[in-house]
């Protein structure tokens, strides 16, 4: 009987970055490979731990937690790969396992195509080896990053799927050519909106109508990630929204809508539509761009159609301040003390007469009352934008500059301090394999850099949001300003300056102090808000 000592557990990894090395790399001959080296060095296999399709960049893998979990219940001894690589390709982190890990925990590591023992002493040249693992990633994606830029900027289709009305050209995978069927009722849709349908309307003549939906198309044409889908013929508005919003119907190809934040996190971020990659005239167009322009100013112009004759250009953004719920707008009779009918048009909470107990306070509001105050909000932030004194002080108040500057700085120094750290990791391996300090210093050593460079990366994240947020206020600020300015000599209130410029407007209820009425209307811009 075998001693326990000879315990082995072999480790198996496989990611699409190694997919260039062929069947050598493959998880089912790493298997292999190394059964047949326990079997020549008389180890028991006591299980083989294989993660496919991970990053050696990631160190959170199934397989390879469970083997962690194996290691602390001491039920192995031996850890086995094939290679470095195949434990991890971020060097710290690596290092980590084979100088300090596995070490404090009697743990035999090989690699048997780097012939690398930490029995015999013959992992001397294994720090190396994970730098070079690590830069080999960071190549890589830099390699792959910039292939996948070069085929969109040649207007090559370069996603996962085909956009619905389009399919993958038998002859030419990178090029998109019409899907007949879909393509059909992608034109359907388009002329509904012609007619004056919207979104709403559009949906539900396609469900009555018992169109096959866009999931269910995909299905039916063999991609079985949609098999979850069973509402065949069930059309939701997001679908009717999104083929009549794709530039991709004019022949047009925007690509990098995605993109990985970094070759270590794989965090999938979305690029800015100004930083996207757009191409015209890549394949063959379903709409013609005379529809395409006048369907999008049907969209943004669209409203329901009144039962009554009287403007309601505040639609859909009145909000009570009491119970959150959309203020209705309403046509209310009044007689006047001469006996004569008036009409008042208001916005009043509905929910308060439903759900008093949720709505305690009646909220209303006079139509024209409002439109007032909003026209007058709208002229004030007009001439605030315009007026440089009071527009600077705007920047002051938002304290953009001043954070800027000091985040700046501050990731700076943290960058300048990430690279020292993988400096005085590669010298304390360089002078533990030299001889000049000791097996223990070294471990510590490490373990208190890769602290530090945990701390201070968790630090740089926080930092380059708070970045990313001023200069997203920054530019929010410019951008209301510039949209403010398109309206400057209006001389009436307009449903098109209301969808430009306004999101939300919250009303409060009325209230007197001292005999006098008040009540409160707070109008939440698009972009940015003002307030000096």
């Amino acid at each position: 009987m075998q001693s326990i000592n000879n315990r082995a557990a072999i480790y198996c990894r496989l990611s699409s970055d190694d997919g260039s090395q062929g069947d050598s790399s493959s998880i089912q001959t790493q298997k292999m490979m190394l059964e047949k080296y326990c079997s020549e060095q008389g180890f028991i296999i006591y299980d083989i731990y294989a993660d496919d399709g991970y990053s050696g960049l990631n160190f959170d893998r199934p397989s390879f937690q469970r083997l962690l979990k194996d290691i602390e219940g001491k039920k192995v001894n031996i850890v086995i790969t094939k290679d470095l690589s195949r434990l991890g390709r971020d060097y710290l982190q690596t290092g980590y396992y084979t100088e300090v890990f596995f070490p404090s925990r009697k743990i035999r590591y090989i690699a048997v195509s780097d012939n690398i023992d930490t029995d015999k002493g013959d992992n001397d040249i294994a720090p190396f080896r994970n730098i070079l693992n690590d830069m080999y990633s960071r190549d890589l994606s830099k390699k792959i990053k910039m292939a996948k830029r070069q085929r969109a900027l040649q207007g090559m289709f370069i996603s996962g799927q085909a956009p619905y009305g389009y399919k993958p050209n038998p002859d030419n995978k990178k090029q998109l050519i019409i899907d007949e069927e879909a393509g059909i009722v992608v034109k359907r849709i388009y002329q509904l909106a012609l007619e004056g349908k919207g979104i709403a309307t559009i949906k539900k003549i396609l469900t009555k109508e018992e169109v096959i939906n866009p999931s269910t198309h995909k299905l039916k044409n063999g991609d079985a990630r949609f098999e979850k889908y069973n509402n065949k013929t069930r059309w939701c508005s997001y679908s009717v929204n999104n083929i009549l919003k794709n530039i991709v119907y004019l022949g047009d190809l925007e690509n990098r809508k995605y993109e990985v934040e970094n070759y270590k996190s794989k965090k999938i971020v979305k690029v800015p539509i100004e930083n996207r990659i757009i191409v015209k005239n890549t394949h063959e167009a379903i709409i013609s761009r005379e529809d395409f322009e006048r369907v999008q100013e049907l969209l943004s112009a669209k409203r329901r159609v009144r039962k009554n004759q009287h403007e309601n250009i505040f639609k859909s953004i009145i909000f009570c301040k009491v119970c959150g719920h959309r203020l209705c707008f309403a046509n209310t009779t009044r007689i006047r003390g001469s006996g004569k009918v008036a009409t008042e048009a208001l916005y009043k909470c509905i929910h308060h007469f439903e759900n008093p107990e949720e709505c305690p306070q009646y909220v209303f509001i006079n139509y024209d009352n409002l439109k007032n105050v909003v026209t007058e909000r709208i002229r004030k932030y007009i001439n605030i934008v315009n007026d440089e004194v009071l527009f600077q002080k705007l920047y002051q108040k938002s304290k953009i500059s001043n954070q800027a500057v000091k985040h700046k700085d501050e990731k700076i120094k943290i960058e300048k301090r990430l690279g020292t750290l993988i400096k005085l990791a590669s010298k304390i391996y360089n002078d533990n394999a030299e001889g000049l300090i000791d097996d223990m210093t070294c471990k510590e050593l490490v373990k208190q850099y890769q602290n530090e460079q945990k701390s201070i990366n968790s630090r740089l994240i926080e930092i380059n949001k708070s970045i990313n947020d001023q200069e997203t206020e920054k530019k929010n600020i410019q951008l209301l300003k510039q949209k403010l300015n398109e309206f400057i000599d209006f001389k009436e209130l307009t449903v098109e300056m209301i969808n430009a410029l306004v999101t939300k407007i919250i009303i409060e209820p009325a209230k007197k102090i001292d005999g006098v009425k008040s009540q409160g209307i707070n109008i939440h811009f698009r972009f940015a808000q003002i307030d000096l």
